[in-house]
């Protein structure tokens, strides 16, 4: 089966993450292309070994042997490159978020019906750890019983540096949106428990929260905060009337527990290191995808559930705004 043939848009963090994913593939996948405005971002492009470097998007769009489009660009560019590829016929990759307002959420629902043939995906990494993985099978095989409750909490104080784009384009809310809480949590959430029917949210200076109802009857939480005073965490606790799992990160380690009594005697859950640590996430998330536009398998995170993340976010901001209870929109 021939490789699937890929375009990253884009050479920042996040580009040259999913190209090392690609090039660990090199029997499925082959970067043929890379979008590179700025003379310097072309020229870590050229460093990479690939063919064709185009200076702007309609170039590529032009390009009979780009097959997909991974777009690894501000959030603000995210809806209209991904709409423009589908209609070129290219298979799409966005970053996350999928984009960052209701009527791009719109425009993307009638793209992706126009366009039902062509593998479209958001790229929620925490989709592919091995942590969150096992503790999804477990949820969809019944192991937890009906589940009542979910919660996750992403809190993390970056140091300096760690998110180049904050210096770039990442302080500008015109270019990443309005959406007030983690999005990586709220997409864990959803993944697991279902879609989401209502919000309320609250902040102060220091974090934000979010109460959601989910429409199978089970209450969620979400908390965010870049003030902590302890290590990265992404975490995930889910309870059910037959079981519980408990995901932590320890030290460089994400690990879990899987709980079907009150006595101590869990289950441990498959481990996940963390980015840069032994983690295979930008492998394993580009090989979802070709493999989705080589036999049709589907994604970790299809983008019209990509959307519906963004649906429930903007929900939350405007929860946060008006002070009560708001029903998320699709």
């Amino acid at each position: 089966m021939d490789r699937a043939r890929v375009c990253i848009v884009g050479t920042g963090w996040t580009a040259t993450n999913h190209f090392a994913g690609y090039a660990a593939l090199p029997d499925k996948a082959q970067v043929v292309s890379v979008v590179a405005r700025s003379d310097a971002s072309a020229a870590k492009a050229a460093e990479w070994g690939v063919p064709r470097i185009h200076r702007d998007y309609d170039a590529a769009l032009k390009d009979g042997e780009i097959q997909a489009m991974d777009l690894c660009v501000p959030h603000a560019l995210h809806a209209g490159m991904a709409e423009a590829a589908l209609e070129s016929g290219r298979h799409v990759m966005t970053e996350t978020p999928t984009c960052i307002t209701l009527e791009e959420c719109r425009r993307l629902r009638v793209a992706l019906r126009l366009h039902p043939d062509l593998v479209a995906a958001t790229g929620h990494i925490v989709r592919v750890w091995r942590t969150y993985s096992h503790a999804k099978r477990i949820a969809e095989s019944g192991g937890l019983g009906r589940i009542f409750h979910a919660t996750s909490d992403y809190t993390h104080k970056a140091p300096e540096g760690e998110y180049p784009s904050r210096d770039t384009w990442g302080w500008n809310p015109l270019m990443t949106g309005r959406l007030s809480i983690a999005y990586h949590s709220v997409d864990l959430l959803r993944w697991i428990v279902g879609d989401v029917d209502e919000v309320w949210a609250d902040y102060n200076d220091e974090a934000k929260v979010a109460v959601l109802r989910f429409k199978n009857g089970a209450l969620g939480h979400v908390l965010t905060s870049g003030s902590v005073a302890h290590p990265y965490i992404l975490s995930l606790q889910v309870r059910g009337l037959e079981g519980s799992v408990f995901c932590y990160w320890e030290e460089d380690v994400l690990r879990g527990h899987y709980h079907r009594s009150i006595e101590w005697s869990p289950d441990e859950l498959e481990r996940q290191p963390m980015h840069g640590r032994g983690s295979t996430e930008w492998k394993d998330e580009m090989e979802a995808f070709v493999d989705a536009i080589r036999d049709g398998s589907e994604t970790p995170c299809p983008m019209l559930d990509g959307i519906a993340t963004v649906e429930t976010c903007i929900a939350i901001d405007q929860a946060m705004t008006v002070r009560s209870p708001v029903r998320v929109r699709s």
